[in-house]
């Protein structure tokens, strides 16, 4: 396969109409998004959004394990190491352009399919929520794990974390816990469950589709012939792990702080493995990532996504200056030691001047990137 880190190509549709489709063609890595990924798919984007031939858009990736683990962080672990608390142009500019292509998936004027094959996490999922039919296979592991890594939940999670099912998104943020194809489509966060074996007969059927060029008839379309491929395969569902606990879910993440809904969380002490693992991983997090994961959700449950995105940017680029992020990546990635020294090292540490820097833009001189999205 080529070594370009996406690979574009066509399936061609009846009358000379094609579907176009961006392969993330980086296995080794779990397709984590590098920004020359980011750049590749924005411009061939703007190709495909005026060619009156392209009908549909399908995102897939190379191999079997990943659709997209995430962003690629070895790189913006190298900025911080050079910049510190000084102006870091490569992070800016990663996670600027980085949302504006979630914004602008968000927003194509043609229907677009993400094929969400085995992890979907981080950068993933920007990419695979900017969809119209979002795809999940037996093999979907989705999560924003930011809080492992002094991040937050960013890529438009302020936004569609919010339109999750009751507070699963809330808990999906604080607790970075993996959810599979029946929780995803439970929750609101994928749209419809296809064996990945049926991927090239998906293909077929949508390119015998009558296609119109009017998106909304497509989309109609588009939605019959997906459901008929899930009705086909019900039965390989995985077995539910976040429905049976979504009234505990709601009930401990309906605290009026922050302080309270962590502290209601984190006093499980039931045997289920799943919650388990949920709760360890919170209790593990980065305090700043905690914070920052649960008043960005706050903040987001009446923002439209453009306005969800300015606030992440100030968020992230704010985790890179002041050291979070870089002992996350250190910790969990360069070194694995898994032992982080995040500071401050508790919320009760996490002073009301310490919050509100990381929700205030960092550089005067500057403006954000973002501020005409």
């Amino acid at each position: 396969m080529s070594e370009q880190p996406v690979l574009f190509s066509e399936k061609a549709c009846g009358k000379g109409k094609k579907i176009a489709i961006a392969t993330l063609n980086a296995e080794k890595a779990l397709n984590s998004l590098s920004l020359e990924m980011v750049d590749m798919i924005s411009a061939q984007s703007e190709l495909w959004e005026v060619d009156d031939s392209i009908v549909c858009i399908l995102l897939d990736s190379a191999g079997d394990r990943a659709f997209a683990a995430g962003g690629d962080i070895r790189k913006l672990y190298e900025s911080m190491v050079e910049c510190g608390e000084n102006y870091n142009a490569y992070a800016t500019d990663f996670f600027s352009r980085e949302y504006r292509l979630n914004y602008r998936l968000h927003n194509f004027l043609k229907p677009i399919i993400a094929w969400g094959n085995g992890f979907v996490m981080g950068g993933g999922m920007g990419l695979f929520e900017g969809a119209d039919f979002r795809v999940v296979t037996e093999s979907t592991r989705i999560a924003m794990p930011e809080v492992t890594i002094g991040l937050l939940p960013d890529v438009g999670g302020t936004w569609f974390l919010n339109q999750t099912r009751g507070n699963s998104g809330l808990f999906l943020a604080l607790t970075g816990a993996q959810i599979n194809a029946t929780d995803a489509i439970y929750s609101g966060l994928a749209d419809v469950f296809i064996p990945h074996a049926e991927k090239a007969v998906m293909l077929d059927k949508l390119a015998e589709l009558n296609w119109t060029a009017n998106t909304e008839d497509d989309c109609r379309q588009i939605a019959l012939a997906l459901d008929a491929l899930q009705n086909r395969h019900k039965e390989v569902l995985p077995a539910a792990q976040l429905e049976p606990h979504m009234s505990w879910i709601d009930d401990v993440t309906s605290g009026d702080s922050l302080e309270t809904v962590v502290a209601a969380i984190t006093a499980y002490e039931g045997d289920d493995k799943w919650l388990r693992r949920a709760v360890g991983t919170l209790k593990k997090g980065c305090p700043v990532s905690v914070f920052l994961a649960y008043e960005l959700n706050q903040r987001g449950r009446e923002l439209p996504l453009n306005e969800c995105l300015k606030l992440e940017l100030i968020g992230t680029v704010n985790c890179a200056k002041y050291g979070v992020f870089r002992e996350g990546i250190r910790a969990q990635i360069i070194e694995k030691d898994n032992q982080p020294d995040f500071k401050p090292a508790s919320l009760a540490e996490l002073t009301d001047e310490m919050r509100e820097q990381y929700l205030s833009w960092p550089w005067a001189d500057k403006a954000n990137p973002l501020s005409n999205l």
